[in-house]
């Protein structure tokens, strides 16, 4: 395994940081391929285009399926199963708007698996919707509409927003219709950071859209939600 160096990233807590040289991988990577990273998604299309990607093409052509943002070179993975890579072999992993797509116990599990992987001083990099956000923005509403007369309310807007919540977070559809865009869990700044405490990363914390001991966060990161990053000892 390597030691060297490369990069100067921003930490939280001082001006640079070191990370080590080394794989780096983005876990559930969706449309989101950059280079010099290693693209991993479980979903079938992503198995398709790793398996087949002539065949891909090809029913593409015959426009039985729209064209994917996949590219040849991604790799294939179910998250629920161990991760591919020997110990301490990446440098660094993100997984942007993942975690929540896994029961927690699943997730707790790849946290642990992610530690495994990653190099001594390796970083750990999650960001899924916040919790505290979703029901912030719930009390917003049910305030507005609380200080209105009865007969002048919109209730609508509060069935929305609790719709939202048992169609999209934390739903458990039986079968094949658990697989997909559906959340499993929902997440806080607490319950993040507690998560990959335990696991065994050190300086965990949250961070800022953009703001990361990776250099390169930039070609990965999309979603300005909750962002907690953590170091392998």
């Amino acid at each position: 395994m390597s030691t060297a160096m490369e990069g100067l990233g921003r930490d939280a807590g001082s001006a640079s940081y070191l990370l080590p040289r080394g794989l780096r991988v983005n876990l559930g990577c969706g449309p989101v391929m950059p280079k010099n990273w290693m693209n991993v998604d479980g979903s079938r299309r992503a198995w398709l285009m790793a398996h087949g990607a002539g065949l891909d093409r090809l029913l593409v052509r015959l426009k039985l399926l729209r064209a994917t943002a996949f590219r040849p070179g991604i790799v294939h993975h179910d998250l629920r199963r161990p991760l591919p890579w020997a110990n301490d072999s990446v440098a660094a992993i993100y997984a942007g708007e993942v975690w929540e797509h896994l029961e927690y116990e699943d997730a707790r599990r790849l946290t642990n698996e992610c530690r495994r992987v990653l190099m001594k001083g390796g970083v750990l990099r999650l960001c899924v919707p916040d919790g505290v956000e979703f029901w912030e923005n719930y009390l917003t509403i049910f305030r507005e509409e609380q200080a209105l007369e009865p007969a002048k309310r919109h209730v609508e807007r509060l069935h929305s927003h609790v719709r939202m919540y048992f169609d999209d977070i934390c739903t458990r559809p039986p079968g094949l219709k658990s697989f997909g865009h559906f959340h499993k869990w929902q997440y806080d700044e607490v319950q993040l950071v507690d998560l990959c405490t335990r696991s065994g990363f050190k300086d965990v914390g949250r961070q800022a859209f953009g703001v990361s001991r990776i250099p390169d966060i930039g070609v990965l990161e999309r979603s300005n939600f909750l962002i907690v990053e953590g170091v392998k000892p």
